[in-house]
């Protein structure tokens, strides 16, 4: 499903009217969506400022909403609104793009999932982790309007942990 579908899904369902009258304040903070063989449902994130947390809807059979949790972002960040007017290229697109820095730059990799955000860091970008079958990660930050490659970085997942 099209983000800007899945967005006006969920705004028009019963279950967000609802939760809108109860928080007039909320806004739509980000999307997140696991893409695996080319399909992946979206989770919505609308955030509250009186409250500094965020409650995720998910289109899956149904539309769905998680209870309020905390926001990760450190204490002095601040969430600003995911503004769709600024979102020109689609995850379609944005997954090409990181595709063919894949096929460019790190040839020997397989991507076999990838972990998609869009969301507000100052201007909207498309937040993508290939989770590559060698159980690494390339990160690929693009820009949602122009769809330049803003960063990208790749190690081992292996590196993530404590230790």
């Amino acid at each position: 499903m099209l983000l800007k579908t899945a967005i006006k899904h969920v705004e028009t369902s019963n279950i967000f009217k609802e939760f809108k009258k109860e928080n007039p304040e909320v806004f739509l903070a980000h999307a997140f969506t696991i893409i695996h063989n080319l399909q992946g449902d979206w989770q919505l994130g609308f955030y509250s400022k009186t409250k500094d947390k965020v409650v995720v809807f998910e289109i899956g059979k149904q539309i769905t909403r998680s209870p309020e949790e905390e926001v990760f972002k450190k204490p002095e960040d601040r969430v600003k609104p995911l503004n769709m007017k600024n979102v020109s290229i689609t995850l379609e697109n944005a997954v090409e793009i990181a595709e063919k820095l894949v096929k460019e730059k790190y040839s020997a990799e397989i991507v076999s999932k990838i972990i998609a955000i869009l969301q507000n860091l100052g201007t909207e970008i498309f937040n993508l982790t290939l989770i590559t079958q060698t159980f690494n990660i390339i990160n690929v930050r693009i820009d949602s309007k122009t769809g330049k490659i803003l960063s990208e970085a790749r190690q081992s997942i292996m590196g993530l942990r404590k230790e």
